[in-house]
């Protein structure tokens, strides 16, 4: 600009934005240069590759995103209601963040702070919000509603900006927190590890409740099993029985040969009362051996037999996941079902003798999930195991497991594990 003389040119009028904030929170120097031999004015804006975001010339990840932005909020005017009007300031205070991280209002280490919470799209998996089910984007792009088309255009940025670079993993940070906090709610998870974190504050909490499975798995001593019932006249030592646990875990994460692919895996766990099946399924559930997500629910505290097809829900509404967002977890995570105590609830669940087969009733097609499902032996009847437990349809493939007492090796096994909790103590 100094030179500007040199080319006949008069500097009129030099707005420096670059120490102080525009409107917009770009960085900038708006410059009007006047030429006298064609009487008229040239007006200019200015700025360094680090701060623009014109494609061609910027350095910065994702260029578009905060004009796109800006465009869906600029000449939206909220309706009267009090949760638009949050929205709407949210959305500005959420622009003024990116501008801010863009042209570096915020120093580097406050920047980079923001960036090391970056966590992609590839290992979070944002969840689709509720708004969007079953509605396509020339429906979306019919509608006058600005809310819903921000809400579209946010999540599509979350699931494809793959940033590498440090301000565009903050800038990512930034619009995935306004997502979380703004447009699927505070309280409900905004991605499946969202979910994955709290089942897991579910699952501690209910352990700090449950003293006796606490102690339970303290001792734990692996459990045998087999795919036939014991009786006394049969040798615990020299059979071949398997690890109950490691079968289990075997069972759910072999991979499936595709003529069974298209059926939904069950496992059922027998066993005499006390013979450790919660504690061998809350071993998996505690150590995470398994892929899919588990979810332990007690049959006795969640069965209601006027609503059984709402079972696993209810289930997920009291371990803190609400109902408006239920269907949506429930298209992107794949669950491992444990479902204990069977027995218990058996005399209710008889009642209704039109349709026997606990699959059906539990509307458990309806979900991306192996099952596992644990009864006291001998509580069921042959002919109930075989319509109730295992079914006739041809839908699911069903594994029965059984429990074997302790071998004596077990016993001496979990007297000393119990002494030693004992001293510690």
């Amino acid at each position: 600009m100094k030179k500007a003389e040199q080319f006949n040119l008069i500097v009129s009028e030099d707005k420096d934005f670059f120490d102080k904030q525009s409107k917009t929170h770009h960085r900038f120097h708006n410059i009007k240069l006047y030429v006298p031999k064609h009487d008229v004015y040239i007006e200019m804006q200015a700025t360094l590759k680090n701060f623009t975001t014109l494609e061609g010339y910027t350095v910065i990840e994702n260029p578009k995103l905060s004009h796109l932005f800006y465009e869906h909020i600029r000449a939206w005017k909220p309706n009267n209601s009090s949760k638009e009007e949050e929205l709407k300031q949210a959305s500005d205070e959420t622009l003024t963040k990116i501008n801010d991280i863009i042209c570096e209002w915020i120093d580097e280490k406050e920047i980079k702070k923001i960036a090391n919470r970056y966590r992609p799209h590839s290992k979070i998996q944002i969840l689709k919000p509720p708004q969007l089910k079953e509605i396509n984007d020339e429906e979306i792009n019919a509608k006058n509603d600005n809310k819903l088309k921000l809400t579209k255009f946010v999540y599509d940025q979350l699931c494809k900006f793959n940033p590498v670079k440090m301000k565009g993993q903050a800038i990512y940070v930034i619009l995935f927190e306004y997502f979380k906090k703004h447009i699927m709610g505070e309280l409900n998870p905004a991605s499946c590890a969202d979910v994955i974190s709290i089942l897991k504050e579910s699952r501690r909490q209910e352990l700090e409740e449950d003293t006796t499975m606490l102690q339970a798995l303290e001792t734990y001593i692996p459990l045998h099993a087999n795919n036939y019932s014991y009786t006394d006249s049969d040798d615990n030592k020299n059979s071949n029985a398997h690890d109950c646990h490691q079968h289990i875990v075997n069972l759910l994460t072999e991979e499936e040969k595709s003529v069974v692919q298209m059926q939904q895996q069950v496992i059922v766990l027998q066993g005499k009362s006390g013979s450790g099946k919660k504690e061998t399924l809350w071993e998996s559930h505690v150590n995470g051996s398994i892929t899919s997500i588990p979810i332990y629910i007690s049959l006795p505290k969640c069965y209601n037999e006027l609503n059984e097809k709402q079972v696993i829900i209810q289930a997920l509404q009291m371990k803190q996941i609400s109902k408006e967002i239920i269907d949506v977890v429930r298209e992107n995570i794949s669950f491992v079902l444990i479902l204990d105590g069977f027995d218990e609830i058996f005399d209710k669940y008889n009642k209704n003798s039109k349709e026997r087969y606990f699959y059906d009733r539990f509307n458990l097609n309806e979900w991306n999930a192996k099952v596992i499902v644990t009864c006291r032996s001998h509580v069921l009847n042959d002919e109930d195991i075989k319509h109730v437990l295992i079914g006739s349809k041809n839908i699911t493939t069903t594994s029965m497991i059984y429990l074997w007492p302790f071998s004596k090796d077990q016993m001496n096994g979990y007297i000393d594990k119990f002494v030693k909790m004992n001293k510690n103590k």
